[in-house]
């Protein structure tokens, strides 16, 4: 690898065959290297898709408003005109980082792209390089790299490298696939009279919000929204019963930003307002 400012690295770059762009996906440019200490890229906005493994250490990547530490095992997705940022998490004990990654183009990337779960938002995989997905890069980079190309070949070992890494992405889905949508309920469970979002849920499980959304609904009957209103309502409902606070104070308390919209929910779901239902249960206890 040759020795740049702040990197030692490889780069190769593609003038694609009519065979290629006639396809879906074809390669623009490749590389791998090792950063130095003070590695950073960015900010900086790309025209192609770019995928990066992460061989080595570490990397914090920030895109689209979001930032993620990676390490090895995982990558992540550069997506056209976006504005990113990554640079090494550099420790002394740490082993400098070691990336290897293709800048794409074509139609079918968006296919490609989505059936790994990747998007905008949900930017990176995690422990995705298996043995049989740290080959198939091997092959590709391989291939790139060699002063002669054979554009069939490269088309081939390209699809080939997707589809394992497909195959790891649905063994890693179908791990967690058991447990994901508890992890969430009890996100909810313990985060309902804060002001929370269904896409931090979402980022913190790794998957799409309309995603998230439907199997939540479809496994508990509601929807994430529905399910922290019904939190805290149940919530308000009990310190109504069981104290003296006023209900403005319990409004802000579970999170409301104001009496008037707890009143309009507590009346909508109980079919009373807070101080008549207070009133009631004072009668019965009496």
């Amino acid at each position: 690898m040759q020795e740049h400012a702040l990197e030692y690295a490889d780069y190769w770059f593609s003038l694609p065959h009519p065979l290629q762009t006639a396809g879906g996906c074809w390669i623009v440019r490749a590389g791998r290297n090792e950063a130095k200490p003070n590695y950073v890229a960015g900010p900086k906005v790309i025209n192609q898709t770019s995928i990066h493994w992460i061989l080595q250490g570490k990397v914090r990547v920030a895109t689209n408003n979001r930032t993620i530490e990676l390490a090895k095992g995982d990558l992540f997705c550069l997506f056209p005109k976006q504005t990113y940022t990554y640079k090494t998490i550099h420790e002394s004990d740490e082993k400098p980082l070691k990336m290897a990654w293709l800048a794409m183009e074509g139609n079918q990337l968006p296919h490609l792209t989505a059936q790994l779960g990747l998007t905008t938002e949900i930017f990176w995989l995690q422990q995705i390089i298996n043995s049989e997905v740290g080959e198939a890069l091997q092959n590709v980079l391989e291939a790139v790299s060699q002063p002669e190309k054979d554009a069939l070949q490269e088309q081939s070992i390209l699809y080939n490298l997707f589809w394992k890494m497909n195959s790891a992405s649905t063994l890693l889905v179908r791990a967690r696939k058991a447990d994901w949508l508890d992890d969430v309920k009890e996100y909810l469970d313990l985060h309902a009279t804060e002001h929370i979002r269904i896409e931090d849920a979402a980022r913190l499980v790794g998957v799409h919000r309309s995603h998230l959304f439907a199997s939540f609904r479809k496994k508990y009957g509601v929807s994430p929204q529905q399910y922290i209103q019904k939190i805290r309502l149940t919530k308000g409902a009990s310190l109504l019963k069981e104290t003296a606070l006023s209900v403005t104070e319990i409004a802000l308390s579970l999170g409301y930003p104001e009496l008037y919209s707890f009143t309009r929910s507590f009346t909508k779901y109980f079919g009373s307002s807070p101080s008549a239902y207070r009133g009631t249960s004072k009668r019965i206890i009496c």
